[in-house]
């Protein structure tokens, strides 16, 4: 069965390294980003762009897939943006990390419904339990990403299995000094930069798992036990 994973916000860090993971291993996946590469990065890997804030963008997406393929093995929600605290960037991320999912899971059901096992993987924060005083509406709106696995894991047992990811930092961000960085790890009990390893590995476990849903996968290297001692 022609089957591929779609993985969506894969043009660049964490997203892309998985996207080639799974490409690697000889999944055919779905790149749906903003922006796209003059070439893939594998033979494996098709690029389609969309801005997933726009409905429009994302019925085309829909429409595109559900043409071209006969089933979908998984959904990986992996597109984000951390914008600063005002009305507009709130908008903007509650497209992206609740309506943009919301919908193409919706839209897509029948799909995953084709095959044998299928997979929803919701890439929240570890924020999204916890909340965030500096990033308020980013954590609000990855917290209603990580609602929804309870819904639609009910909604789509059994053959599909809906589980969360909360990351916390995997990649220190591009520009910091090395007061940022080592302010940054310090936050952790486990104080280094793991890069998007941790996240691949979670995926390939819940993809591989017989026994998981509506779960809730915690990879911060101990950061909320850190803020519970301080």
């Amino acid at each position: 069965m022609n089957s591929p994973i779609l993985v969506t916000g894969a043009s660049q860090r964490v997203g892309l390294a998985l996207a080639l993971e799974l490409a690697q291993a000889g999944h055919t996946v779905v790149s749906a980003s903003r922006s796209v590469q003059p070439q893939p990065a594998h033979p494996n890997i098709v690029q389609f762009q969309a801005d997933l804030c726009l409905k429009a963008d994302r019925d085309a997406l829909i429409d595109h897939l559900q043409r071209n393929y006969d089933g979908l093995r998984a959904i990986i929600h992996n597109a984000s943006l951390w914008l600063d605290d005002d009305l507009d960037n709130l908008q903007t991320m509650y497209r992206l990390h609740v309506e943009a999912p919301y919908h193409l899971n919706l839209a897509l059901g029948e799909l995953l419904n084709k095959v044998e096992k299928a997979d929803i993987i919701h890439i929240c924060d570890e924020t999204s339990s916890r909340g965030s005083k500096g990033h308020i509406g980013y954590a609000a709106t990855k917290a209603a990403l990580q609602n929804m696995v309870l819904s639609f894991a009910e909604k789509y047992a059994p053959k599909v299995h809906v589980n969360g990811i909360l990351p916390g930092l995997l990649i220190l961000k591009e520009g910091g000094d090395e007061a940022y960085r080592q302010q940054t790890l310090k936050k952790a009990l486990l104080e280094f930069e793991p890069g998007a390893g941790p996240l691949i590995e979670t995926v390939k476990y819940l993809l591989a798992s017989q026994y998981s849903t509506g779960s809730q996968v915690v990879i911060n290297g101990g950061r909320h036990l850190k803020n519970r001692m301080i």
